[in-house]
């Protein structure tokens, strides 16, 4: 199975890991067999999945990234924006979206909709880890992340360097998507590396010598 089908087949749904996957292409998988729509809602059923996951479950754009195709009402620079699909409502069988980069709100029906999956090379953010800490960076657009991608790969894999202001930006960014996770308890890798000037333990096998007189050889 996927590991979307793995973490809606755990208990402790969260739906902004569901949406982070989504978003990213995951698809329900089982038995190496791609779940229909009829299958998804079933698993809602199962699982009694409720509110917004339920939602991006069972809808058919619900926590994906999708490009603007189409606008309503003369908004014309709309059309090729990426954005994030969030609830589907099912009275006006429309999706409450969010532009990229711009985070405008709009309600968009799926004739409006293309699904766009983020990829490696199209993301619309990057996360690195460095020190031991996680940092996101925001563009300004779909090129200039574009860009800064390439750039990686054209600088024999080195980043480049990071504005002092704008790394801490990103990790305060990252430590809210972390919250938002529930994984901003977990303890930092470093903090379990032995002190500098602490002793060690003495190797295994070898003990202490203790005092007293030897006994002769017979």
């Amino acid at each position: 199975s996927s590991v979307l089908s793995a973490i809606c087949g755990n208990r402790s749904h969260h739906p902004t890991t569901i949406s982070i996957l989504l978003s990213w292409g995951a698809e329900l998988f089982v038995d190496g067999r791609r779940l229909t729509n009829q299958q998804m809602k079933l698993i809602v059923d199962t699982f009694i999945m409720e509110g917004d996951i339920a939602n991006l479950i069972s809808s058919e754009l619900g926590g994906r990234r999708c490009k603007i195709v189409s606008a309503p009402d003369n908004r014309d620079g709309l059309v090729g924006k990426t954005c994030g699909v969030g609830r589907h409502i099912k009275k006006s069988s429309q999706y409450e979206v969010t532009v990229e980069f711009t985070n405008e709100s709009l309600l968009l029906g799926a004739d409006n909709l293309e699904r766009y999956d983020r990829t490696p090379q199209d993301p619309g953010y990057f996360v690195e880890c460095k020190n031991n800490r996680l940092i996101r960076r925001d563009f300004e657009s779909n090129e200039e992340c574009r860009a800064f991608i390439a750039s990686l790969g054209a600088d024999e894999g080195g980043l480049a360097e990071v504005d002092p202001e704008a790394e801490a930006k990103a990790e305060q960014a990252a430590a809210d998507l972390l919250a938002e996770l529930g994984l901003d308890d977990l303890e930092d890798p470093s903090s379990n590396a032995p002190k500098k000037g602490a002793r060690s333990a003495p190797p295994a096998g070898k003990k202490k010598k203790r005092g007293g007189k030897k006994k002769g050889r017979k």
